[in-house]
């Protein structure tokens, strides 16, 4: 981002401390450089807790910058639009999108609700397809944007217990992944997607397993570090920590049975037994 050392150190912190706190929300940020925001970022904040918004807005703009939310349900096509209408008038345009909203339901699929089930498609996924297709028209013409998608690593290897979390999260990062290469040749406009371990939020609260030492969850801050890293160094993927990218190796090259014993080892296969998260 333009700007100072201290106002870039400045922003950075901010955008870290909205993105640590918004695990079901959508984070909204015009950056210093566009032509609406002559100083440091604006922040806008979406989601559906009000109560959990209005603290991050006033905590943000403590730290002395503008800040705004707006209650919207990014499954709801519609909602979305007109939400991204009124930021458009009441803000300016947006020139960094992050889309962080997710719901994980932690059952099986003979045990999960049908209705449960579409909600997580419709949040975890679809919504994505909502924000950026309302924003993204005006970062191309401003030649100046980026979409940045907190996805997890369960879109890459899934777990029993969560299908309806890793199916929308594989959709996901299929959604980036051919987004990131449909804007190669869009200049000034880029993508991100960010795919972390399990991070210890209220999320997958009592989710286990079975070598916590060896792969302690992550700290929301250090994701939320890594992440504004990530996009100012215009970094398409990132994997967190850097050992996922064995998991990925090992994924690609040993036979299905050797990855079940490997489920049943480490603890994966049973990890969401013992979950009682925040939906």
């Amino acid at each position: 981002m333009p700007g100072d050392s201290s106002e870039s150190h400045t922003a950075n912190q901010l955008q870290s401390r909205a993105l640590a706190c918004l695990a079901p929300a959508r984070l909204l940020s015009i950056p210093r450089g566009s032509s609406d925001a002559p100083g440091l970022p604006r922040i806008v904040l979406w989601g559906r807790t009000e109560k959990c918004l209005k603290e991050t807005t006033e905590e943000i703009r403590q730290m002395g910058t503008e800040c705004h939310y707006f209650i919207c349900d990014v499954g709801n096509r519609e909602e979305v639009y007109q939400t991204a209408k009124a930021v458009r008038e009441k803000v300016g345009d947006i020139t960094i999108l992050v889309n962080n909203a997710a719901v994980v339901h932690g059952k099986s699929l003979m045990d999960s609700d049908d209705d449960a089930l579409l909600k997580s498609q419709h949040i975890n996924t679809l919504g994505q397809f909502w924000t950026t297709k309302a924003f993204l028209p005006r970062m191309l013409e401003l030649q100046n944007g980026h979409i940045v998608c907190l996805n997890s690593v369960l879109a890459l290897s899934a777990i029993p217990g969560a299908i309806d979390y890793c199916t929308s999260k594989a959709s996901a990062f299929a959604f980036m992944e051919s987004l990131t290469l449909g804007l190669l040749d869009c200049p000034g406009v880029s993508a991100t997607t960010v795919l972390p371990f399990h991070t210890s939020t209220e999320m997958f609260q009592g989710m286990r397993v079975r070598f916590p030492n060896l792969f302690p969850p992550l700290k929301p801050e250090t994701v939320a570090r890594r992440t504004v890293e990530a996009v100012q160094l215009n970094q398409a993927l990132l994997l967190l920590p850097w050992t996922m990218h064995i998991l990925i190796i090992l994924k690609s090259i040993l036979p299905q049975a050797a990855l079940e014993e490997i489920h049943r080892f480490s603890g994966t296969y049973t990890c969401m037994n013992t979950f009682k998260g925040r939906t």
